[in-house]
């Protein structure tokens, strides 16, 4: 049985509406898609901080988990029962098209954010799907030069599909000389935030106590998280959302 805030989808459990049709009630939310074809780039741990930066600016905020791997909903399970709410969505990429029917069935919902797996290319009716859905699409990467390929590569498709987007880059080293090197191409292939987001041990520790940056204390991951918050705020148009 899923436990309250929770919209699960697994093999032995009915959806909502299993045997109709999904409909798209009209509604209001705003979707951010967290994709790129790489692992290890930080998307999970971007879409959660996000996600609770959202929900503290007073936004009712979905978070949905894709990969199979199961890491956002792991971190939702050791959320603290007294921290803001969200709701969780699980599934997999199999699961796109239920997933925007049943989120979009929701009332009120503000903000909905998809965490996706690695491996985009072996979902390619899901993904365009989510491209097509989502209001903007957030491209983590790290600086390494095979992350850099990979993400370039997953722009042009994203440009060809008009979508609004943007790299995000993660796990930055400042003072090494393949920083300059990564924003410089990053800057050739499309819109870079303007704030990266450097390799912290309060982005791991996020994962152990269910919270994001901007609920630990003194976190100096939230300096950049909280500009990157700001950007996508902007991006998504959610006026009127504090930080």
């Amino acid at each position: 049985m899923a436990k309250a805030g929770v919209l699960t989808r697994s093999r032995s459990t009915k959806s909502i509406a299993e045997d109709e049709p999904p409909t798209e009630p009209h509604r209001t939310a705003k979707w951010l898609l967290v994709a790129s074809g790489k692992g290890g780039s930080g998307k999970t741990s971007t879409s959660l901080n996000l996600a609770v930066y959202a929900v503290h600016a007073g936004l009712k905020v979905v978070v949905v988990d894709l990969d199979r791997q199961g890491s956002l909903t792991r971190w939702y399970e050791r959320r603290p029962p007294a921290a803001p709410p969200l709701i969780l969505w699980e599934g997999t990429m199999s699961d796109a098209k239920r997933a925007i029917a049943e989120i979009g069935a929701l009332e009120d919902v503000d903000l909905v954010i998809v965490d996706t797996p690695p491996g985009l290319d072996d979902h390619p009716d899901s993904t365009r799907l989510l491209v097509e859905k989502s209001d903007f699409v957030l491209v983590p990467t790290t600086q390494g030069t095979t992350d850099i390929d990979s993400v370039v590569e997953w722009m042009g498709f994203l440009r060809r599909e008009r979508a609004n987007s943007a790299f995000l880059l993660n796990k930055v080293q400042r003072t090494h000389t393949r920083y300059s090197k990564a924003k410089a191409r990053l800057n050739g292939a499309g819109l870079l935030c303007p704030v990266d987001v450097r390799q912290l041990d309060d982005i791991e520790s996020t994962h152990d106590h269910g919270v994001g940056v901007c609920e630990l204390r003194k976190s100096r991951a939230a300096e950049d998280l909280g500009c990157v918050w700001d950007f996508v705020k902007q991006q998504l148009a959610l006026e009127g959302a504090a930080r």
